[in-house]
Formats: C-alpha cells, sequence, structure tokens
C-alpha cells in the first residue's frame, strides 16, 4: 500500500528509508526488518515504538523499543475498544496530536498514553489482489505526550510500506515453497514406485534374455532391457535435479539469502 504523499516529506531521512528497503530486497525474515524498523522510528525521533500482530482475532504486542513504566510482555492483547483497534480496523492510520481525540477509548498500557499514532499494516495478495491487514505499529513518546509531526507521521507512513512490503513477499515465498515441497513429496514417491518397477521388468527381461537361446524373443527381451536401463538413467537425472533445486532453496533460507 505505497503512500505517494508520504515520499514527498521524507528528504531528510534517506539514510533510514534506504537501509530498510536493502533489508527489504535482501531479506525474507519479516522479524529482522519489523525488530530494525522499531529501531530506527525509536533512534530517529527518541520515541517509543510497539508492533502488534493480528492473530486469531487478536491485536497483539509481539515487540516493542523504547522505556515503558510498566513490563510489556509480549503476547499483551490490545484493547479492542482501544483507537489502536479503530485503526486496525478501518485500515487507515491515525495521528492523535490532543488528548481530546482519545477520549471515549480505553487503553492498553496502564500509562493510558492518550498521543499517539497507529499505523496499520496492509499488503495485497498478488495472486487475489485482496489486501490483508496482519498487524499495526504504534508510536508515542510516553508521558511527556509529545505529538508525532506531520514530518514525523509521513516517515512512519513509509516505514510501514515497507515492513508490509517485507511481509507479503515472506508469505508469498513460504507458499511457494510449500506448494514446492508437496510437489516435490509426490513426484519422489511416483519416481521411487517406478524405479521399484522397472527393476522388477528389467530383471525378468535379462533373465528371459539369458535363457532363451535365439531368435525374436531374444532380440524383444535384449530391447526392453534397454529400454529399462534408459528409464532408469531418466529417473536418476531427475532426482538430480531436485536434489540440486533443494540445495538452491537451502541457500536461499540462509542469512543474506535472496
Amino acid at each position: 500500500m505505497e503512500n505517494n504523499d508520504a515520499f514527498s516529506k521524507i528528504e531528510s531521512y534517506p539514510r533510514d528509508i534506504t537501509e530498510i528497503a536493502h533489508l527489504v530486497s535482501q531479506s525474507l525474515d519479516k522479524d529482522i526488518i519489523i525488530k530494525s524498523v522499531l529501531a530506527h522510528i525509536n533512534r530517529r525521533f527518541g520515541k517509543r515504538a510497539r508492533y502488534c500482530v493480528y492473530k486469531d482475532s487478536k491485536l497483539v504486542i509481539q515487540y516493542c523499543v523504547g522505556e515503558y513504566r510498566e513490563t510489556v510482555e509480549p503476547g499483551k492483547e490490545i484493547v479492542r475498544e482501544s483507537v489502536v483497534w479503530k485503526a486496525f480496523e478501518g485500515g487507515k492510520a491515525l495521528n492523535i496530536v490532543h488528548p481530546s481525540q482519545s477520549e471515549g477509548y480505553r487503553h492498553t498500557l496502564k500509562e493510558q498514553v492518550k498521543i499517539k499514532a497507529a499505523v496499520p499494516l496492509i499488503y495485497v495478495d498478488p495472486r487475489t489482489q485482496k489486501e490483508i491487514k496482519f498487524g499495526i505499529l504504534v508510536i508515542d513518546s510516553g508521558k511527556r505526550g509529545t505529538p508525532i509531526t506531520d514530518d514525523e507521521f509521513a516517515y512512519l507512513l513509509v516505514m510501514a510500506d515497507l515492513v508490509a512490503e517485507t511481509v507479503g513477499k515472506s508469505e508469498l515465498v513460504r507458499e511457494l515453497i510449500e506448494s514446492y515441497e508437496k510437489r516435490r513429496e509426490m513426484i519422489l514417491i511416483m519416481t521411487d514406485y517406478l524405479r521399484n518397477r522397472f527393476m522388477a521388468i528389467g530383471g525378468f527381461a535379462r533373465r528371459l534374455h539369458k535363457k532363451l537361446r535365439s531368435g525374436e524373443a531374444k532380440r524383444d527381451a535384449m530391447v526392453i532391457s534397454n529400454e529399462i536401463e534408459k528409464l532408469e538413467e531418466r529417473l536418476e537425472t531427475i532426482e538430480a535435479m531436485f536434489r540440486e533445486e533443494e540445495k538452491r532453496i537451502g541457500e536461499s533460507k540462509t542469512p543474506g539469502g535472496a
């Protein structure tokens, strides 16, 4: 979900954006990207940052960066009556700059911080073109109550797009690998079955060729034996191709892999 307006306001933050974009292009590990984004936000603005993931119809805090007056355990559930839930359900980023904007909402943390920004994380499924909401970024300055500026908010929108890009790519690759592994399992079962059949037929043809003294039947037995050997070689080639593909996929999963 690209925010074109946001890009026009981030000239002062090129290094952070470039570093995260580079990580996105090089890594499939969404956790590394998300943690890096939270660290960038905390370092750049001196504000607290939290990543909440949507799971089992709940929003729960998964990662947080910054100083908190209470212990924020991973898995802490976001209060459904909070402004964070409102932003997530509506799929629209909110920047609360005045306490009055939080009136009527409950708070998840005991500090009850009212000044904050909440940016939903959304990617588009390339197969169905359906928007997938999977989490939300929450940024605040704690009890200091310093609002997020327009430029900071524009920066956050870009960071949210980069996180969403990473998660979308990670999910697509995971599904492709699962699909490949299922096909691989079926093919290997079939090649194993065929090899056993070929060995039985080839063995029979060779025994038949030895027993027959001459004639067309002896020549046919030899032809069958030779053809079976060719099929066995073809099966070995197919299995070698799968082993090479497994090696390539294994290398891509290692740190620094594409």
